[in-house]
């Protein structure tokens, strides 16, 4: 499906509204008069129901439930309206408006390959997406997530994917904290690749995050030996502005968010 094609707006009920970092407002919507229908990876544009705001694209930070709910990661940016509005204004039982879904940031058509997700800040959200469905479609899939925070107060959801490795034999789950000298790991991703898996080759390798960290991870995948088509990169930007049209379909590394 293209997204051109895919160009709908829904109606979402704020479930819960909840700071999950200093910096990050997490989001838990429900449909109200339509069930968005999307694959782990993909984004949205967020807006009032009223067009008031400018929308702002915000990756889904959950795979796809029975129930409709989807989650967003949303970073405060200073002066930005609408992430102004999600962390200050919005309240349980407000209604929001989606349009989507958007983007090619999904899995390939090999389902036996290991899949290696790279994340940094609110660049977890669609790979907190991608790791919950590859682990229902297939638990025994080799499948690893390294998270990038700057502290322990940064470290998105880390009892929830500890939980998944000792759930899950084939889950591996590694954490650096880049402002705390004193963890256990605390260098950039990039710089701790090659320390820590021997090979990519073969691999699948999905990266979100900042810029300059999305371009670092790819590099560094690709020295290790991921083939340049299996390197999929999802650039996050600081105020998360869509194109002024509709969006056309957007390549891999270009998304804006």
């Amino acid at each position: 499906m293209s997204d051109a094609q895919a160009w709908q707006e829904y109606g979402y009920r704020v479930v819960s509204a909840a700071p999950i970092t200093p910096a990050i407002r997490e989001l838990w919507l429900a449909p109200c008069d339509g069930t968005l229908s999307y694959q782990p990876g993909q984004y949205v544009l967020l807006s009032d129901t009223a067009h008031r705001l400018p929308p702002r694209s915000y990756s889904l930070a959950n795979a796809p439930r029975a129930d409709g709910r989807v989650s967003l990661l949303v970073t405060r940016f200073p002066g930005g309206p609408t992430s102004g509005w999600v962390h200050d204004v919005l309240h349980r039982g407000d209604e929001v408006a989606l349009a989507g879904p958007y983007g090619s940031f999904v899995p390939g058509d090999d389902r036996d390959c290991p899949v290696l997700l790279l994340a940094a800040g609110s660049g977890l959200a669609p790979i907190r997406a991608l790791a919950e469905a590859l682990l229902a479609d297939d638990p025994a899939r080799k499948v690893t997530l390294f998270f990038s925070a700057r502290t322990a107060a940064d470290a998105i959801d880390q009892a929830r994917f500890e939980d998944w490795a000792r759930a899950y034999s084939a889950f591996r789950y590694l954490l650096t904290l880049t402002r705390d000298p004193a963890a256990p790991r605390h260098r950039h991703i990039p710089d701790l690749l090659a320390d820590t898996l021997d090979s990519l080759r073969g691999w699948e390798v999905f990266t979100a995050g900042p810029s300059g960290f999305v371009t670092g991870c790819a590099a560094a995948a690709r020295a290790l030996g991921a083939a340049a088509t299996a390197v999929h990169t999802e650039e996050f930007f600081s105020d998360p502005q869509p194109w002024i049209e509709a969006p056309p379909v957007a390549p891999e590394s270009s998304v804006w968010r």
